[in-house]
């Protein structure tokens, strides 16, 4: 018995679709009104000059004699939406010797600029503002081009005793400062 109810609601329920009307009439609010507003987001994308970034690293020369730093520069491109950013080293700079990490280079500074301005030095913590050029129009990120300078002492003794390959990572933060809405 039970088993012949089951098949009978079965095909009762098999035969529902059948039945249903195939026309479907809406009545009511056929359309709405959307409105969207869309901000533009707070773009601020560092690079170097040519849009890529420094895949094989910085390599800093002695121009002088032994006693000057050893030196390197880079251009930087800043595209920001504000074009007020501020720049702040993560770590000091430390430039080691691969074969003895004792042999350490002496009094880096990092500096950055405007291209063609005075450079600030960077200090580790220490947010240092930069203002990019006004941009060409009001919904047009504005794009800046900046010097990165790098320089240090090599480390104490002869330039056999501190001879060999050194390396280093320089870690920044560029990040957007906040302003008041005008």
């Amino acid at each position: 018995m039970k088993k012949y109810t089951f098949v009978y609601l079965f095909l009762a329920l098999g035969l529902l679709p059948v039945m249903a009307p195939a026309a479907v009439i809406l009545k009511g609010k056929t359309s709405s009104k959307v409105t969207a507003h869309v901000t533009r987001p707070n773009n601020l994308f560092v690079t170097d000059d040519k849009g890529g970034w420094f895949e094989q690293g910085l390599e800093m020369q002695q121009l002088g004699g032994w006693d000057t730093p050893y030196e390197v520069s880079a251009r930087l491109r800043v595209v920001s939406t504000t074009g007020l950013f501020q720049v702040r080293m993560d770590e000091p700079l430390q430039i080691r010797n691969q074969a003895n990490p004792a042999l350490v280079f002496r009094t880096p500074v990092v500096r950055l600029g405007v291209e063609g301005g005075d450079l600030k030095p960077l200090m580790v913590g220490q947010g240092t503002e930069f203002r990019n050029p006004a941009s060409p129009s009001e919904d047009e990120d504005s794009v800046g081009y900046y010097g990165l300078a790098i320089s240090a002492l090599p480390p104490d003794g002869n330039f056999k005793s501190t001879a060999g390959i050194y390396g280093g990572v320089l870690s920044l933060t560029f990040e957007p400062v906040a302003k008041a809405p005008e």
